[in-house]
């Protein structure tokens, strides 16, 4: 009987260990604080955690925040050869993105995003969104698939009592300014939201500038021995490449499209691409139309590889080449 019990107790903690293995590597991220409890003035620090049994090579975090009780200042990031990639910042969301040239391992602490708390309050931060990134076969940065997103959700209770000025910390590792701008017009907080859900999905255009090395991303010209392409990362033809053999390409709604979105906030003739003077361009048609978050109005500029496009809401494209 002794014999059976011992041999039961070991299958049993053979079992334990196996699922304990499988948690443990598991593709996850989650969010934690060092104590929920604070005073006004001291510096809240948020780490964002991961496991993943598979290296990779950048990740991005947005967390939600109230800007009435924390600001942000800044991320660091101790993961060795993560490099930051500066995005624009809005009040309310901590958008943080780092690449590397080389896989990482990662199983722990990816950044210690910090905030300064600015007032007596009881709110939460919230992790939004997040992505581990790896490279594709054609060298573009894409999000890690089957990775969950784990203890979203921290409460935070501060203090009315003010401490006094903290002395500026040392910090070690990558660090990324996080600052928000000091103040972002109401009408405009739709558009802003919309790109940054578009900044989510996989540091397109930073990273994809870090991992294609040899492709001049300064230069107007594209070399004549490769094709032009578009890379759909949001939006309905999400993960489709479109290689633009015969230009000029017009997109948008309408069938008489070379390349069609059927999206409700793509008008019908949305905007164009052509060639001149041996670069590429964008018109924009009348629809709304952003180039790395920067809108075109009824007017053409140049298309460099890496640039990202976004027309209408969500509709989200990478612009790049490949070999003839």
């Amino acid at each position: 009987m002794k014999s059976i019990t011992a041999f039961s107790l070991a299958i049993l903690l053979t079992l334990v260990m196996v699922l304990n293995v499988s948690a443990q590597t598991q593709e996850s991220i989650w969010l934690t604080v060092n104590t929920n409890a604070y005073k006004t003035g001291e510096t809240v620090i948020a780490v964002v955690n991961a496991a993943s049994a598979k290296p990779i090579q950048g990740f991005t975090f947005q967390i939600r925040y109230d800007p009435e009780c924390l600001r942000p200042t800044n991320a660091v990031s101790t993961v060795p050869g993560m490099n930051p990639l500066s995005l624009p910042q809005i009040s309310g969301l901590a958008d943080g993105s780092y690449a590397s040239t080389a896989p990482q391992a990662v199983n722990g602490v990816l950044a210690k995003v910090r905030f300064t708390a600015l007032k007596g309050c009881q709110t939460n931060l919230t992790l939004e969104s997040a992505a581990l990134a790896v490279r594709n076969e054609s060298g573009f940065a894409v999000p890690l698939p089957g990775v969950g997103v784990d203890e979203a959700n921290v409460p935070l209770n501060i203090d009315k009592e003010v401490v006094s000025a903290q002395s500026p910390e040392t910090l070690s590792g990558s660090v990324l300014p996080l600052e928000p701008p000091a103040s972002v017009a109401s009408k405009y907080s739709g558009w802003l939201i919309a790109l940054v859900v578009a900044l989510v999905l996989g540091l397109m255009f930073g990273a994809y500038k870090i991992f294609r090395v040899g492709v001049p991303t300064a230069s107007k010209e594209t070399s004549s021995s490769q094709l032009p392409t578009l890379q759909i990362k949001h939006g309905p033809n999400v993960g489709k490449n479109f290689t633009l053999n015969k230009l000029p390409c017009s997109i948008g709604r309408d069938p008489i499209n070379e390349i069609i979105i059927n999206d409700p906030h793509i008008i019908g003739q949305h905007a164009k691409i052509f060639e001149k003077d041996n670069g590429y361009y964008l018109m924009d048609l009348g629809g709304e139309t952003f180039i790395n978050g920067q809108a075109v109005r009824r007017s053409s500029t140049v298309l460099k590889p890496g640039d990202v496009v976004r027309l209408g809401k969500s509709a989200l494209f990478v612009f790049g080449s490949q070999p003839l």
